[in-house]
């Protein structure tokens, strides 16, 4: 039985490098991505911009009913700062270049971060809600 346990174990210890790696990759663009001249602003209910500072984690939708949902595009409206947009508790972070925006669908959260300790940067957010 030690012997199956020290087996076990050097198998835990080799097979942890292989793993870490996948950690450790740095998250992409999400998608779909397009400019912010694509966005009808008529066609949402609310749109207001918001400045993600280097503190934690900035929660856009908060208080909402538990069954609310919301369509929304955000939008990098910085010349330089990546932005971090997360739609669920749930979900990777993903990264938005400057001038690009990208949407989520019935979504009930919706988080912005700085990607860079040392940059900040500004997310235009449409939300419309959904019926």
């Amino acid at each position: 039985m030690r012997f199956l346990s020290v087996r076990f174990l050097a198998l835990s210890v080799a097979a942890a490098p292989a793993t870490s790696g996948a950690l450790a990759q740095q998250v992409g663009m999400i998608g779909p991505s397009f400019a912010p001249s694509a966005v009808r602003e008529q066609n949402f209910d609310a749109v207001f911009e918001v400045k993600v500072t280097t503190m934690p984690s900035t929660p856009v939708l908060w208080n909402q009913t538990p069954d609310a949902r919301w369509d929304a595009v955000v939008c990098n409206a910085s010349k330089a700062g990546r932005g971090a947009v997360k739609a669920e508790p749930t979900a990777r972070w993903g990264y938005l270049d400057p001038g690009v925006c990208t949407m989520f669908s019935s979504v009930k959260d919706l988080e912005l971060a700085t990607v860079d300790a040392d940059k900040e940067w500004t997310a235009k957010v449409y939300l419309r809600a959904r019926r």
